[in-house]
């Protein structure tokens, strides 16, 4: 006799407990401290230099006044090569242009290629030893996360301070399947458009 298809709650409930057992929620808490303190930190550094320097002018002089198609390639170079530059930089930038909903967007796209190419560049790197091994003793912790936490691991550093390439890269080394990682690394763009009303809101009470 077939053995009965567990219905959607059972799956949940064995999936809370699974979650409960391998600590995602303690980490997940981790993370939102780690986001609030951030957040506060660079308010902080804000209005620090723009008690002692005229912020805005520097902004103007050394952020919005790069090449456009330059800055896109920078950004998805680094959000290919594991975050290598903080997204939130490139979110600054983009207050240059009076479209903000259409650069997020844009922002949100470039990182969400950065981040498949990442995944890409894992599988590839399962062809040579040597680059596994590094990149395995490099990226251990996030090895572990992707085994025990599939698909919620992405969606978390999609949308937290983790490093997004470097999951997907590790999702690609243990062949996590692509259809999830992609349909899974699409709420990067619910980041962008969060963290950009953020900073837009932000530049905007200060200066």
């Amino acid at each position: 006799m077939a053995k009965k298809n567990k219905s959607f709650f059972e799956r949940l409930k064995i999936s809370h407990q699974w979650n409960k057992k391998t600590g995602l929620y303690p980490f997940i808490g981790k993370i939102a401290l780690k986001l609030i303190l951030i957040i506060v930190l660079i308010v902080a550094v804000v209005l620090l230099l723009n008690h002692f320097f005229n912020l805005e002018a520097i902004i103007n002089d050394y952020i919005f006044k790069h090449d456009t198609p330059g800055i896109l390639i920078s950004f998805l170079i680094s959000e290919t090569l594991l975050g290598l530059i903080p997204p939130d930089l490139f979110i600054l930038w983009s207050d240059k242009f009076n479209a903000p909903f259409q650069w997020l967007t844009i922002l949100g796209t470039i990182s969400y290629i950065g981040g498949i190419n990442a995944y890409f560049l894992g599988k590839a790197a399962l062809r040579f030893p040597r680059i596994k091994n590094w990149l395995e003793k490099r990226s251990e912790e996030f090895f572990v996360r992707i085994r025990k936490w599939g698909g919620i691991i992405i969606i978390l550093a999609a949308l937290f301070p983790l490093p997004f390439a470097t999951t997907t890269l590790a999702a690609g080394m243990v062949r996590y399947p692509l259809k999830q990682t992609m349909l899974f690394g699409l709420t990067r763009y619910i980041r962008f458009y969060l963290y950009g009303a953020l900073i837009f809101f932000g530049m905007d009470k200060l200066f």
